[in-house]
């Protein structure tokens, strides 16, 4: 099995390279980040989230599943994609998180290729199944989106 960690900085890499993501966050691909588990009270989820700035989107995993077990695809990734699109008063055309959803699955990626239908680690990771979106509210009552994206592995690799 693949160290999650390795996916997550894929799907970060993976969008910072999509130029209309990296447009709607304040073309700074910098405000794409990824958010890795580390122990202790200073570093929780809950509080990454909240004090996500906008715009800004962090990638998380969120688990693994089974995959099918035919050797094949063993493993299934479970990735959280939270957004914050930046504030759109006064902007001639704005864009909301329906469009930056939109952006986000169906972009393409260096080389030009949807990021759905990209090995992320080329001869490890499989297609995407289709990806989901839900909308949040935080502390504040602040909208945000947490899509998900599921990364199938192939194989049974080594870490």
């Amino acid at each position: 099995m693949l160290n999650p960690s390795t996916i997550t900085d894929a799907i970060v890499a993976a969008l910072q390279t999509v130029p209309e993501v990296v447009a709607a966050m304040g073309n700074d691909a910098s405000n794409i980040k990824a958010y890795h588990y580390l122990y202790g009270p200073d570093h929780r989820l809950a509080e990454a989230i909240y004090k996500m700035s906008a715009p800004s989107i962090m990638v998380v995993w969120d688990g693994t599943d089974g995959g099918n077990f035919n050797g094949y695809q063993i493993w299934k990734h479970r990735f959280n994609v939270y957004m914050r699109i930046g504030n759109q008063t006064g902007t001639e055309t704005p864009a909301g998180y329906e469009t930056l959803w939109y952006h986000v699955c169906n972009g393409s990626v260096s080389g030009g290729q949807n990021i759905r239908y990209t090995e992320l680690i080329p001869g490890k990771t499989d297609i995407m199944d289709t990806p989901t979106i839900t909308h949040m509210l935080d502390g504040e009552q602040m909208d945000y989106f947490c899509g998900v994206f599921n990364i199938p592995e192939i194989g049974d690799q080594q870490p």
